[in-house]
């Protein structure tokens, strides 16, 4: 049913899309489920944890271990989407999230060690980005790419701001508890339009790194390095600053509330951005949203009220997406280029990105001996601020002549 109410909605705006339609409704469908199910609970977990008595720094170390089991959790992801294909690959991991979420829900009775449930969270992100990013990088269109990442990311916003505001009301009405129980059951729903058509891919895929050109993908690796510190910073340890400092009561409500509104702000700028990039417009765009992007980073310190929470956070999603979509069409590219190796590529930029992470929240961990752990979590935005510009290092090609 919502497959088809989005075949409806998306179909007259793809007039390019004379055949395999379905399959970009299928990815359009499972990831607005798949975003509604873990946003519901997503941006909870670490507050979630600090509410059971984890402390900020033991929180630095659980991530950063998740971050740090990505690369080789990586190395072997390629190979299960080269032998399985990216559907199979997404249902494994979004079953093993759910298991993670079994185990989260059942924390404080069996008190199970942060090891445990950092190693399910990371081997289950770190097989669907790869699995995702290889899937819409083989069903996107050539000369279109950017107009069907806007609409994307426009569904997947959709279930992003939906989730945030179901999860923080039912944790607030209820029990932060029965969130989980909620995002479980989206989850598995998700599952299902992702075998209504056949793999993209071709199955059992010999998978090799070797010989892999990767001189000419190292500033790719610098941009994508600065973006994931710089997305981990605004999805992860934002949320959290701000529910340690600002929404101390009523904490899921409020914080659900205003990322809710942050990401239905930025649904309306994602066609249009998409639009921007296939009319060769994509490298301004960049440039303009990343410098956007660095001021904002550098106020976070200075926020102490719920006004200041919600002016950040609202203009913090368009800002996103504005340098994030023109990004990553010209990551997807990329990996176009690389016949044979699309799926390497994927998995060799997703652990640097892997390692970029684990090297912030490490920092994060060991700066916590020598100062506060809400102080250095306030400061490291600064930090984060200025390694944002290093996205504007990248050499992308399609990006060359944007």
């Amino acid at each position: 049913m919502l497959q088809k109410l989005i075949r409806k909605i998306a179909y007259r705006r793809h007039p390019w899309r004379h055949m395999q339609f379905d399959e970009l409704a299928e990815i359009y469908t499972s990831m607005s489920l798949r975003s509604l199910g873990f946003s519901i609970v997503g941006i909870f977990i670490p507050i979630y944890l600090y509410e059971r008595g984890v402390e900020l720094q033991s929180i630095f170390w659980l991530f950063s271990w998740i971050f740090l089991l990505r690369i080789p959790v990586a190395f072997v992801a390629a190979y299960v989407v080269g032998r399985a294909g990216p559907k199979h690959s997404i249902a494994l991991s979004t079953l093993l999230f759910i298991l993670f979420l079994v185990m989260l829900l059942s924390f404080t009775t069996f008190n199970w060690p942060l090891v445990s449930l950092a190693a399910l969270f990371t081997i289950s992100n770190g097989l669907f980005f790869i699995a995702y990013n290889t899937d819409f990088s083989k069903i996107k269109h050539s000369k279109h790419g950017g107009k069907e990442l806007g609409w994307l990311y426009i569904f997947e916003r959709i279930g992003g701001a939906l989730g945030p505001f179901i999860g923080g009301l039912l944790a607030s009405l209820a029990r932060p508890e029965v969130t989980i129980v909620a995002a479980i059951a989206v989850l598995l729903g998700s599952l299902v339009p992702l075998f209504l058509t056949n793999e993209p891919v071709r199955l059992h895929q010999h998978i090799t790194f070797r010989g892999f050109p990767w001189r000419r993908h190292v500033w790719d690796a610098v941009s994508l390095g600065a973006f994931n510190m710089d997305n981990i910073s605004s999805l992860i340890w934002w949320p959290l600053f701000v529910a340690v400092t600002v929404f101390i009561t009523g904490t899921y409500a409020k914080l659900g509330a205003v990322v809710a509104l942050a990401m239905g702000i930025s649904i309306f700028s994602a066609y249009m951005f998409g639009k921007f990039i296939d009319g060769k417009r994509g490298r301004a765009l960049l440039f303009y949203g990343v410098i956007t992007n660095a001021s904002l980073h550098i106020l976070r310190p200075f926020i102490s009220t719920p006004a200041g929470v919600v002016a950040v956070s609202t203009a913090n999603e368009p800002v996103t997406l504005s340098y994030r979509l023109p990004l990553f069409k010209a990551f997807y590219d990329a990996g176009d280029s690389e016949e044979g190796y699309r799926i390497v590529y994927m998995a060799l930029t997703e652990m640097i990105g892997a390692f970029c992470k684990a090297v912030l929240c490490f920092s994060l961990y060991f700066a916590a001996y020598w100062a506060e752990a809400v102080t250095v979590l306030q400061w490291h935005f600064v930090v984060v601020g200025c390694i944002s510009l290093g996205i504007l290092l990248q050499r992308f090609p399609a990006l060359k002549k944007a």
